[in-house]
């Protein structure tokens, strides 16, 4: 017997209202009713496929989705749900057909034009991208996350006065965005204003929830936060943060510390990296079971910020990595089997980062550097990217020892070794770019057209490592020419 319409809009209302207060359960049995009746049909397979993308089980959500589409192909909804799917998938071919495909009905829906902004971005089509964020803010002023979107995209143009515009726009719209604010100081350092930059590189904290090793600080010491103050007799510790890298760039810093006051300084390090700085005059700690009593505590990473506001300079490198003696016997005997100069190669970095792509380097790009016979060419990738030797076919060319090195509990401690022998390194911008900087390695740097923000200051002020030699992108995306640059620079130096 067929139900009354008005009868079957109440229980839609009913799903729909259930579904908003996230009783998923109690939504879906309504809806697979529903769904049996031909006018109700379309409604209750699409917030069935709502549900199961609440649910996050996306192969049912499609489903559900594909379903409405053999029955109108052209229903904006789905095509909108599908898009934004698969576009949180990262599956941004099929997220572009979809989101066209809801501009071809619909020219004006707000959200298919945000979300082929997204796509775009991601796809890195930054022009494309672009355009459909202006469009966005065409039709409303006030969309906070188009401008971010905006700042991101001049970001990584190294339009950075654009970028701060949009970025500030933002922080009007929505004055919490803590990420904003760490963004521009990215711009700032670019634009080498270093006041600016160090004051907004300080909201990188706020980001953070107090977690882990700043967490275990606050709850269990009565400290206060070191800015500057008189330090003499009295105790820092200083809590390491980020990568591998920020951490043997900056521990310079601490040099400075000890230099400038009668104190005592704990360093709460990395478990992995806390053989590295043993021979320091400091007190390294993986964890705080032997540590009672601190006066400040402060991060690692806004040592150089208040360094530099009372000096207006930046520290300069300090070898302080200590020598293996047995390791560095060890690999000196076998690298004394090579009969040509060596070069040590590392092109990835940790493949979940966000931006790993404008970061890491397919090795396929080294085809032509592994052919010069002028070097033996040996690879220190670890984990991410090693793959890529057989992938490539390059196992003849370039020697894997993946499987031989820092097989123990401390990080690099056969990369160090190797590092001290070898006559040059090739790096993408990973930890093992700092540690070869920090022990005054030969190296050659690939960057991308707008890395990392240290290395604007490096380029221009030549501050962090002396040995270090930095071949950059001078277009978004254009690996070939650095690589023919470094190709040309082999040769001269063979």
């Amino acid at each position: 017997m067929k139900l009354e319409s008005s009868l079957l809009q109440e229980k839609v209302n009913k799903g729909i209202e259930l579904f908003k207060k996230n009783k998923f359960d109690e939504a879906s049995k309504i809806f697979e009713l529903l769904k049996e009746n031909i006018e109700t049909k379309i409604i209750s397979l699409f917030f069935l496929g709502l549900i199961q993308t609440k649910k996050k089980n996306t192969l049912l959500a499609k489903q559900n989705f594909f379903e409405i589409l053999k029955i109108n192909e052209d229903h904006e909804d789905t095509n909108l749900s599908l898009g934004i799917l698969y576009q949180e998938e990262k599956d941004f071919n099929n997220a572009l057909i979809y989101l066209k495909k809801v501009l071809n009905i619909n020219k004006n829906n707000f959200n298919a034009i945000y979300y082929l902004g997204l796509v775009n971005f991601n796809l890195r089509n930054l022009d494309e991208s672009l355009d459909f964020f202006n469009k966005c803010i065409e039709a409303n002023k006030d969309h906070f996350q188009s401008y971010l979107m905006l700042g991101h995209i001049y970001l990584r143009k190294k339009e950075f006065d654009k970028a701060v515009n949009n970025y500030k726009k933002v922080l009007d719209l929505n004055p919490q965005r803590e990420r904003t604010k760490f963004n521009l100081s990215w711009c700032y350092f670019a634009l080498l204003k270093f006041e600016q930059a160090f004051e907004y590189y300080e909201f990188r904290k706020e980001k953070m929830i107090p977690k882990g090793r700043y967490l275990e600080v606050i709850n269990k010491f009565k400290s206060n936060e070191w800015n500057g103050q008189n330090l003499d007799n009295k105790t820092i510790l200083i809590i390491c943060e980020q990568g591998y890298g920020d951490n043997i760039n900056f521990f310079r810093y601490l040099f400075w510390l000890n230099d400038k006051f009668k104190v005592k300084i704990i360093f709460y390090s990395h478990k992995k990296l806390k053989h590295l700085f043993k021979n320091s005059p400091f007190q390294i700690v993986s964890n705080l079971n032997s540590v009672n009593n601190i006066d400040y505590h402060q991060h690692l990473l806004s040592l150089p910020g208040i360094y530099y506001k009372e000096s207006k300079k930046f520290q300069k490198n300090i070898n302080y990595i200590p020598v293996n003696e047995i390791t560095d016997s060890k690999w000196e005997k076998k690298l004394n089997e090579f009969k040509k100069p060596i070069i040590a190669l590392s092109w990835q970095g940790d493949s979940r980062y966000s931006h790993d792509d404008m970061r890491s380097i397919p090795l396929s790009y080294y085809k032509d550097i592994l052919n010069n016979k002028n070097f033996n060419f040996i690879s220190l990738q670890k984990n991410f990217g090693s793959e890529q030797i057989k992938s490539n076919n390059f196992e003849n060319f370039l020697i894997d020892l993946s499987n031989e090195i820092d097989l123990g509990e401390n990080a690099f401690d056969d990369t160090i070794s190797i590092l001290k022998k070898v006559n040059y390194l090739i790096t993408s911008d990973t930890a093992i770019a700092h540690l070869a900087g920090t022990l005054d390695v030969k190296t050659y740097l690939l960057l991308s057209f707008n890395p990392e923000w240290r290395w604007h200051i490096e380029l221009k002020y030549k501050c962090f490592y002396p040995n270090i030699n930095i071949i950059q992108q001078k277009n978004f995306n254009d690996w070939g020419g650095v690589f023919k640059k470094l190709k040309d620079d082999l040769e001269i130096n063979k």
